[in-house]
């Protein structure tokens, strides 16, 4: 989420359709870039999400004053001075050295130097004692024909010549989604997917070996997956993987696991099933759908939790008929991600690498008896840092709905269990831990949002800031009010339809959001619907700055 948006909304008309003036066309694009990227034209429409193929990979290079280890000999860098025009200050010029496989990203980044020095491949090169350099290597690195693609797309009449667009469109790889004044629809992954020659890219690969690197063709665009009117009557891409184990050609390991796409196919079986058909209404309804998977599977194992505190026990009557949907005004949604957080916190948090740890997190203790609960004046029991500050915090994603669903039905697995820490006993078992849970997460929210749970909502945990990208983020305060918006209490979360995530290691806050929404209705073109997150002015004093905000929260 940003100020000014992400996107921009945009009309391309020509006041005379013609051979010369080919476009008639709507929708989203980006600032200061020609043609719509997301939109339609009077015959067809068409969206994008993220496919996530994995086209980027680090390799580890034996550099030396002359250069870089390649089948056994030195060859020389290429070097180019790139001039970096500061505002306000010096120019700076910077030299690039590049390798056969790019860039040497380690002269530039701190991070991918310390990368080289702890690589995971000494025994391949003990002579490496003192490290490697690290090259990136990435499709968007070489000269594409994206923009040309974007042209070709607003001009598309049909399935052929979408798809004809879609070819040139390398980086970066999406699902292309296609519907038609016809009644076809159709989907299309394009992209530049390299070929390796050994290894799947998820670690850095030894530069100097021509057994690793990558094939000289990428993925032919006819065997990149695309699908044209399936028997089911839809297609639902939400960054799920689009292939199984059958594909014969590696896109990424590393998909979403399907959380969102899911409940989207639910959604539209159920009308189907129903015998109903499905409008304009209901694809805005589901855009905003807040349902829990994680809640799904937890919350018959929470309920049954024996209680004792009437504090703690009087937060989980909060979750006794409470379906799971996480409404702005919703309290028992607002204790159930605090209990989820809590949960991730004590099995996993203190027993992950510390390279995964989250900065500054705080826990939230049962006051010392006598003391009465904790509220926002009674800092005394907002203990920062009193866990292991080496530990790992999950970020509750998708991906830990999946650690925690395998090991849900183990009551006895090791990761239930915790040693004894302060004035808190050790954890044997599941249940224990999920006890644990619950009263940590009623004393957090009981600081966070006062003792009276009648006020609780999970929107005031769960707020989004606008701020603007110039100096919102870390200007002087005065400006940061000026320019920034916010906050909003919003519904939805991590994984849900309506995707307004937030990290469990860091805290409740809307970090990322549906960037804008937009329900087309084929063929009727003005009854379809849009909205920005923002609006359409990147002027702080403009009434156009955020006035399409309070809109795009209300769905």
């Amino acid at each position: 989420p940003q100020l000014p948006s992400l996107w921009y909304q945009m009309g391309l008309h020509c006041r005379q359709v013609s051979e010369s003036c080919q476009y008639d066309v709507a929708g989203y694009t980006f600032s200061g870039m020609p043609g719509v990227i997301i939109g339609h034209n009077q015959d067809i429409a068409w969206g994008f999400t993220n496919l996530g193929a994995d086209v980027t990979d680090l390799f580890l290079e034996k550099v030396s004053a002359d250069g870089y280890q390649y089948d056994g000999r030195t060859r020389p860098f290429t070097t180019r001075k790139e001039t970096i025009k500061v505002a306000g200050g010096r120019s700076r010029t910077i030299t690039v050295r590049e390798t056969n496989n790019g860039p040497l990203v380690s002269d530039r980044s701190a991070e991918l130097e310390k990368v080289g020095k702890k690589a995971p491949v000494t025994t391949s090169a003990p002579d490496r004692g003192d490290g490697y350099g690290v090259a990136l290597k990435w499709t968007a690195l070489s000269p594409g024909k994206s923009m040309d693609a974007v042209f070709e797309l607003n001009r598309a009449k049909d399935f052929t010549t979408f798809r004809k667009a879609a070819a040139n469109f390398e980086v970066p790889s999406q699902n292309m989604i296609y519907a038609d004044t016809e009644g076809h629809i159709g989907y299309q992954a394009p992209g530049k997917i390299p070929v390796r020659k050994q290894g799947d890219g998820t670690i850095p690969s030894p530069g100097w070996s021509p057994k690793y690197g990558w094939e000289d063709e990428y993925v032919p665009f006819d065997e990149l997956p695309y699908e044209y009117d399936p028997d089911r009557g839809y297609i639902v891409t939400a960054n799920q993987a689009v292939i199984d184990d059958s594909y014969e050609h590696l896109l990424t390991k590393d998909w979403g696991y399907g959380a969102r796409s899911q409940r989207i196919n639910d959604l539209i079986q159920g009308k189907i099933n129903r015998g109903e058909k499905i409008s304009t209404d209901d694809m805005q309804t589901m855009q905003m759908d807040n349902q829990s998977r994680i809640a799904a599977k937890l919350l018959p194992e929470l309920k049954k939790i024996s209680i004792s505190d009437k504090d703690v026990r009087e937060a989980q009557k909060l979750l006794e008929g409470w379906d799971g949907h996480q409404e702005p005004d919703s309290a028992a949604a607002a204790y159930f991600n605090g209990v989820w957080r809590n949960i991730l916190k004590l099995a996993f948090g203190n027993k992950l690498p510390k390279e995964m740890r989250a900065e500054g997190d705080c826990i939230y203790v049962k006051p010392v008896p006598g003391t009465g609960p904790v509220d926002e004046q009674d800092k005394s029991v907002r203990e920062c840092g009193q866990r292991d500050p080496d530990a790992a915090q999950p970020d509750g994603g998708d991906r830990w709905y999946e650690v925690v669903e395998s090991i849900l039905d183990d009551q006895d697995n090791e990761w239930w269990k915790a040693p004894a820490q302060g004035r808190e006993e050790a954890i044997d078992s599941r249940d224990e831990l999920f006890a644990r849970a619950m009263e940590d997460a009623r004393w957090e929210l009981t600081a966070k949002l006062g003792k009276d749970m009648s006020t609780w909502s999970w929107g005031r945990l769960h707020r989004l800031t606008l701020r603007n990208q110039t100096l919102g983020t870390d200007g002087p305060d005065l400006l940061q009010r000026a320019l920034n918006r916010g906050p909003w209490d919003l519904g939805g979360g991590e994984a849900a339809v309506n995707a307004t995530g937030w990290n469990a290691a860091g805290g409740y806050e809307v970090i990322w959001v549906p960037s804008m929404r937009m329900v087309v209705n084929v063929g009727e073109w003005d009854k379809s619907r849009w909205i920005n997150l923002t609006g359409a002015s990147g002027h702080a004093f403009s009434a156009h700055y955020t006035d399409q905000t309070d809109k795009w929260v209300e769905g």
